[in-house]
C-alpha cells in the first residue's frame, strides 16, 4: 500500500490571541496578533454536510475551511487564526480519524492594522 505524502502549499495560518493596538491618546489604531504558533495549510471546499456549522446567520462569503497537520492545545474560545492579514474566528476544529490532520472552520472577523 502506498502512503500519500501531504504537502500543505496554499499558505501559512498563524494562530494566537488578538490584542487591540492604541496610540498615545488611547485611540484604537488597529489589532495585532500575539502568536502562539503557525501551520502550513491547504484550502478545502465546505461541503453541504458542513453547512450546519455556519448556521449562525453570519455572512456566508467569509467562511473558510482549511486543512493542517494536527497540533494539540488549540482552544477555539481563546485563539484566533490569521491568514494574509485577515483574522478569523475559529468556529470549529474537526480532527481526522487518524489524528494526524485538522480541518479548521473559520469565519472572517476583520483585518489586522485596520481601524
Amino acid at each position: 500500500m502506498k502512503r500519500r505524502l501531504t504537502n500543505y502549499t496554499d499558505g501559512v495560518l498563524r494562530y494566537g490571541t488578538i490584542k487591540t493596538k492604541r496610540n498615545e491618546f488611547k485611540e484604537k489604531i488597529g489589532f495585532e496578533l500575539n502568536e502562539s504558533g503557525f501551520l502550513f495549510f491547504d484550502y478545502k471546499q465546505i461541503r453541504q454536510q458542513d453547512e450546519n456549522i455556519f448556521s449562525s446567520g453570519k455572512d456566508q462569503s467569509s467562511n473558510l475551511k482549511v486543512e493542517t497537520y494536527y497540533v494539540p492545545g488549540i482552544d477555539k474560545q481563546i485563539h484566533k487564526a490569521v491568514i494574509n492579514g485577515n483574522y478569523y474566528e475559529i468556529e470549529y476544529i474537526d480532527l481526522s480519524t487518524d489524528r494526524k490532520h485538522m480541518f479548521w472552520y473559520l469565519t472572517k472577523e476583520g483585518v489586522l492594522n485596520e481601524v
